[in-house]
């Protein structure tokens, strides 16, 4: 029997028609009906790699639904009304498919996300897929709520990925980029430590040899956010410097940074000297050497430590319109110097801002962070940026 199916939207584009016509023998179903439409040239990539339902005559219907003669079967690409996408697949992950899925009238800003693989030949990600996928979308429906976000999509490959291929990508709308940054940056720190997703690293070279599963944290319990003993409060709950006479004296490094956004126009300014107050980030070099210095005065429950090493260094990306600090921290003692690399990229930062905001007003100051730390009984960190 012959069958006409509709199509709408991507999928209509693509064809360049709303209409084809498909043969389907007596008693097939709408899988079939769907693997019809995949074997036509200009569909098959798109069917292949995009969640497309099935209406029947009008109402959604499952694959295993059987096709009659004269029915109206219609392709649905994904809805750009819902304000989640989720999936987790074994597809290439399509950057633009999820831009466009938040893509709103509304939306100011868009932030995506893309975690690629990196250092080695390819990451091995295994994911019990159906929690996955509902974890991935409440924890999307969360960022929503938090940050007034108009939308979000999420989607997380499982099996092997390649070196450069993206691993993660989450993608976020809002109608100011202050939430759209937030958003996304809660979306993927709640995915990788939320999701029942695993990862196993491969080196080409030495291939199964090397493979080893990248350690992971303790899911929280029934999904509800995790709970630490805190040290600086005592058992009555009240505020206290942690004791640490009993501590090791080792050798401890932090490196933190910082990124200060402003127009394009302002940095070129400040890249080559032309700021009304002079040398921008040789001042902010050294405001954030004395905040260092201070950072047991300034933040109440640091202790106050004699630095072997701190120093600021400063980057200006033009075309971005961004500056980049870099800190970093060194002592030996019974703490690690954390406190004091942030400090002084936070005060070097704001220094940034002192000296421009003649130039320009709507300066922000970004993702002041934690880069790596070495030394102390936990041993080195280093932050993850795939």
């Amino acid at each position: 029997m012959e069958v006409e199916l509709r199509l709408f939207a991507v999928l209509r584009e693509r064809a360049g028609t709303d209409r084809v016509l498909v043969e389907l023998a007596d008693g097939a179903t709408v899988d079939d009906a769907l693997a019809a439409a995949g074997r036509r040239p200009e569909l098959a990539e798109l069917i292949e790699r995009m969640p497309i339902r099935v209406a029947l005559n009008r109402e959604y219907v499952e694959g295993s639904a059987t096709v009659s003669a004269g029915d109206e079967l219609a392709l649905i690409p994904p809805v750009s009304g819902g304000a989640v996408h989720a999936r987790v697949t074994a597809d290439v992950l399509v950057v633009d498919d999820l831009v466009a899925a938040v893509s709103r009238p509304g939306a100011g800003a868009l932030v995506v996300f893309c975690g690629t693989t990196r250092n080695v030949d390819r990451l091995e990600y295994e994911a019990y897929g159906e929690m996955a996928t509902e974890r991935i979308a409440a924890i999307l429906d969360a960022a929503i709520a938090t940050h007034g976000l108009e939308a979000a999509a999420a989607e997380h490959r499982v099996g092997a990925v390649p070196l450069g291929e993206p691993s993660v990508v989450v993608a976020v709308s809002a109608a100011h980029r202050g939430e759209a940054f937030a958003g996304a940056r809660e979306a993927i720190d709640r995915i990788k430590a939320e999701a029942p997703i695993w990862k196993r690293e491969v080196d080409g070279e030495r291939g199964e040899e090397s493979a080893r599963w990248v350690e992971g944290m303790e899911p929280p319990a029934d999904g509800a956010p995790r709970l630490t003993k805190l040290t600086h409060l005592d058992d009555a709950g009240s505020a206290r410097m942690v004791d640490v006479g009993a501590k090791a004296v080792t050798e401890r490094r932090a490196v933190a940074q910082g990124r200060v956004r402003m127009s394009p126009q302002t940095a070129a300014a400040l890249a080559v000297g032309d700021a009304p107050k002079g040398d921008v980030l040789g001042t902010a070099r050294i405001a954030g050497i004395g905040a260092a210095k201070r950072t047991g005065e300034l933040i109440p429950l640091a202790h106050p430590l004699g630095l072997d090493f701190v120093d600021v260094e400063g980057a200006v990306d033009a075309d971005a319109g961004v500056v980049t600090l870099t800190a970093e921290a060194g002592t030996t003692a019974r703490t690690g110097v954390e406190m004091e690399a942030m400090t002084a990229c936070a005060v070097a930062a704001l220094t940034v801002y002192d000296m421009i905001k003649g130039l320009e007003k709507g300066v922000s100051i970004e993702a002041i962070e934690l880069v790596s730390k070495t030394g102390g009984k936990s041993g080195d960190w280093h932050r993850e940026r795939s």
